[in-house]
């Protein structure tokens, strides 16, 4: 980025668990169960070849040269825009991420009731509480905080964090998406918000803030699309204070055993993946960037979950006539590529989890 730090090579710790996708697949049955506060969750499935460019459809059904990997930062930054700042989608991912909310984020499913209504929804926001009360804790302080939100989509997590805690002082959400930015800016208002909740146009690989401008920078399920990782990275580090926190969540590169980079290299063009890196990659990068501390925690069997139930959603939203009205290719895009993303998973192409690190005190 702007700015180099000193390479620092520091404890790395990492946790267990597995990943995603699909081809011409049938999801021959889903099992959903609950014991002992403990979520689980059981898949009967089809083997299948490696998806290629023909079968991995692109879920905005548009033109591959904006979706596809450009290495122009401008026209990437566009692609982005297309894949989520449109109408159709910001309905799509209100009914089938938000359960008609906001919250567009990948669930913490421990503990939640996979029947219920509304679960996606409150796993959502179990992920965005568990990520801000691990943050906090890695702080170490007690007082006023304030946070930026790197990527904050339509909000959700800035709104949530500050009714639930008096201590956040100021809540900056940076994000691309200008629909989205509107639709954030409106709901802290209504929510009486406005004057904690600031909503910003940019990216978050040159964020309009000064040096040692927060105490913790996060990121929910953004950083996939980061046109440079060690760019990201290394923006995060300048913009937040010294002994402060930075802590993501985000889709990563797996390793399973037969997964091709011809495969890696076909999700990656569809979905506006430019630097895609594994676990291991991703702390290599926050520690040459400057952070300390890094650690990774694997929640990747929760996304498992994630997908499964947005897959039930769109089935769910197909077979009672689309109500809401949601284009029918995209549906049906989606219900395909759903299906992928649960057999990638298995067959490890996908890892899912937490970074998080503290800058330097001095």
């Amino acid at each position: 980025h702007r700015r180099q730090h000193n390479h620092k090579y520091l404890s790395v710790s990492f946790s267990s668990s597995s990943f995603m996708r699909f081809g011409t697949f049938i999801l021959s049955s889903i099992a959903f169960t609950n014991k002992d506060s403990a979520t689980t969750i059981s898949s009967t499935t089809t083997k299948m070849a490696p998806p290629s460019a023909e079968t991995e459809s692109i879920a905005a059904q548009v033109d591959p040269a904006i979706y596809g990997k450009s290495g122009d930062l401008e026209k990437h930054m566009e692609g982005v825009k297309a894949q989520y700042d449109t109408k159709e989608k910001l309905e799509f991912y209100a009914q089938v991420m938000g359960d008609g909310t906001a919250n567009i984020h990948f669930g913490k499913w421990d503990g939640v009731d996979l029947e219920q209504e509304g679960a996606y929804g409150k796993a959502s926001e179990q992920m965005t509480d568990y990520m801000f009360d691990l943050a906090t804790k890695l702080q170490g302080g007690d007082g006023k905080i304030s946070y930026v939100d790197l990527g904050s989509g339509t909000g959700a997590a800035a709104l949530r964090l500050c009714q639930k805690h008096d201590s956040i002082e100021k809540a900056t959400c940076l994000n691309l998406c200008d629909e989205q930015n509107a639709l954030a800016t409106k709901r802290a208002e209504e929510e009486g918000l406005s004057e904690r909740i600031t909503v910003v146009g940019g990216t978050y690989e040159e964020a309009p803030f000064e040096v040692d401008s927060f105490d913790v920078a996060f990121s929910q399920d953004a950083f996939v699309h980061a046109f440079s990782k060690a760019k990201t990275f290394g923006e995060a580090l300048r913009i937040t204070k010294p002994g402060g926190v930075f802590i993501f969540c985000d889709l990563m590169c797996g390793n399973g055993e037969g997964v091709s980079e011809e495969e890696l290299a076909t999700f990656a063009a569809t979905n506006m993946v430019n630097d895609w890196l594994s676990p291991e990659e991703n702390v290599k990068a926050c520690q040459k960037a400057g952070w300390e501390d890094v650690t990774f925690v694997d929640l990747t069997a929760d996304i498992r979950i994630s997908f499964q139930l947005m897959l039930k959603k769109v089935e769910k939203i197909i077979e009672s006539g689309n109500p809401a009205k949601i284009d029918d290719v995209l549906l049906e895009s989606y219900r395909k590529n759903l299906a992928n993303r649960i057999v990638q998973v298995d067959r490890g192409v996908f890892k899912w989890g937490v970074v998080h690190a503290k800058k330097p005190a001095n």
